[in-house]
């Protein structure tokens, strides 16, 4: 089973109804989506079906709740917190693979993301100042520095569940204490933002196995729908939203982005 899992956060509604509009775009067939968000499951429901997605494999839960069950509340922190979410889902859900998608990236082009169990890593280019302090956090975590010269914060991470538990058990007998526990004893949670579980989970993985490939991202840069118009995309594999008006869009604008794309498709 192929499990995805999404959180998708105040003011972030549209932009994950645009990127789950390009499913079709991913390979291997995902088996059921995991969306953890403040908003109703009716909320979002009714939102994804006005762009024609369908939701029967969905499963929606409450930010709220994902604090209480998997014992969160010490991550306070938004950044933290959406992160312990993640990790824990892949940590509790009973699930062959997963896909890790945040709700503002979507492929343009096909991405098969696992080949059988190989992950296919989507990477970026190291050009600023968060990476550094990414790898050196996650360096202090698992004992392992960057293998490749890449970033992997592309907001696409596809992890099997025994990659997963030999990463999580690496860091337990690490740290001598649970894996939450010691990720939270690296640093303090403050506005550094100083934890990726992307660089994280692909610094244990390309350190402790062969087994994976990479592409390489890039992304133009995205200020105005005229950027979005004039900007080359014959040669660009994902779409990312990093600023407004793309970033926390209203419904006008995501179908717009979405039917832009849809018609280079055609």
């Amino acid at each position: 089973m192929i499990t995805r899992v999404m959180m998708v956060g105040p003011g972030r509604i549209y932009e994950a109804a645009c990127s789950l509009s390009f499913d079709h775009n991913l390979s291997p067939s995902i088996d059921q989506t995991i969306v953890v968000s403040p908003y109703s499951w009716v909320t979002l429901t009714s939102t994804f079906l006005s762009f024609g997605i369908n939701v029967d494999s969905f499963k929606f839960m409450l930010d709220v709740d994902c604090i209480e069950q998997f014992e969160l509340q010490d991550w306070k922190h938004h950044w933290y917190l959406q992160q312990g979410i993640k990790l824990s889902l892949l940590d509790t859900v009973d699930s062959d693979k997963f896909l890790i998608q945040d709700c503002d990236v979507f492929a343009i082009k096909p991405y098969k993301f696992f080949n059988n169990d190989i992950p296919c890593f989507r990477v970026e280019e190291l050009w600023n100042d968060y990476q550094l302090v990414y790898a050196e956090k996650v360096q202090k975590l698992i004992g392992y520095s960057r293998k490749i010269p890449y970033s992997f914060v592309t907001e696409f991470m596809p992890y099997t569940k025994d990659e997963w538990n030999q990463c999580k058990q690496h860091i337990e007998h690490r740290f001598s204490m649970p894996w939450k526990a010691a990720i939270k004893s690296v640093s303090d949670f403050d506005d550094t933002k100083w934890f990726s579980e992307y660089e994280m989970l692909g610094m244990y993985k390309t350190n402790t196995s062969t087994n994976y490939a990479y592409e390489t991202d890039t992304h133009p840069e995205l200020n105005t729908l005229t950027d979005l118009r004039n900007a080359n995309w014959s040669t660009i594999s994902t779409v990312k939203f990093k600023a407004r008006p793309f970033k926390y869009m209203v419904g006008d604008d995501a179908l717009l982005v979405k039917n832009f794309f849809k018609q280079l498709e055609e």
